[in-house]
């Protein structure tokens, strides 16, 4: 199993909690890794959609689609310079997918 954020793994189990998700064990698990997946691809695309236009051109012609060969630093970097609301799309994220949850489960 990939290691997960605790910060967004205890967020998605606050939301399965709060919506009164009643599953088996392993069903629980998959349910918290699949969450964890699409907050973690959501956080990522609307963090990139939040840069700068040309830095956003640049990054993106940088790396293919769905790459996992991706720099931590330097995209931690990129966020950091050209991203000063990163604390803002987090939380904006976080409320997206909360109503997305709610909404389709």
């Amino acid at each position: 199993m990939e290691q997960r954020n605790p910060y967004i793994e205890k967020f998605i189990r606050a939301l399965i909690e709060q919506k009164g998700e009643r599953l088996e064990p392993d069903a629980h698990e998959r349910l918290v890794e699949d969450l964890n997946h699409l907050l973690e691809n959501m956080i990522g695309k609307n963090m990139i959609a939040a840069l700068p236009e040309d830095v956003r051109a640049r990054f993106v012609s940088q790396y293919e689609k769905g790459s996992r060969n991706v720099d931590a630093a330097a995209l931690s970097s990129t966020f950091d310079r050209y991203l000063p609301d990163a604390s803002l799309v987090m939380k904006e994220t976080l409320r997206e997918f909360a109503a997305l949850y709610f909404r389709n489960r």
